[in-house]
């Protein structure tokens, strides 16, 4: 996935959590109650910085499934970075922080296009 820089744009994740049953074989438990947790944390790393977004649990009672998680990022958080990026989405209960995925996701941010103003003359 590729962000533009200076872009809005939101990131929704569908969290979904693995786990061992009798230690022979994996199964997934889909639609994972968000609001067991304080707050969802999404971590982007680029050359010349760390971003954190924080999701913070609000309303249990909406009509998204509680296993949607969506980041609104501005133009402003993208300002001036260009190139790859890495991102981590981070549960936080009780002070612990505990990576939700199992693996780094790899993103890159682009530089956007910047289209003229035009003058019009009535």
């Amino acid at each position: 996935m590729k962000i533009l820089e200076w872009s809005d744009t939101q990131l929704k994740f569908h969290i979904t959590e693995s786990e061992n049953s009798c230690g022979c074989e994996w199964w997934t438990a889909t639609d994972v109650d968000l609001t067991d947790y304080d707050k969802i944390v999404l971590e982007m790393r680029y050359k010349n910085g760390v971003v954190e977004y924080v999701w913070e649990i609000v309303n249990e009672w909406t009509d998204e499934s509680n296993s949607n998680v969506v980041f609104t990022i501005y133009g402003d958080a993208t300002e001036w970075r260009v190139g790859l990026m890495s991102c981590d989405i981070w549960w936080v209960k009780d002070n612990a922080k505990i990576r939700f995925n199992e693996h780094t996701i790899n993103w890159e941010v682009l530089p956007s296009i910047v289209i003229p103003s035009w003058d019009v003359n009535s």
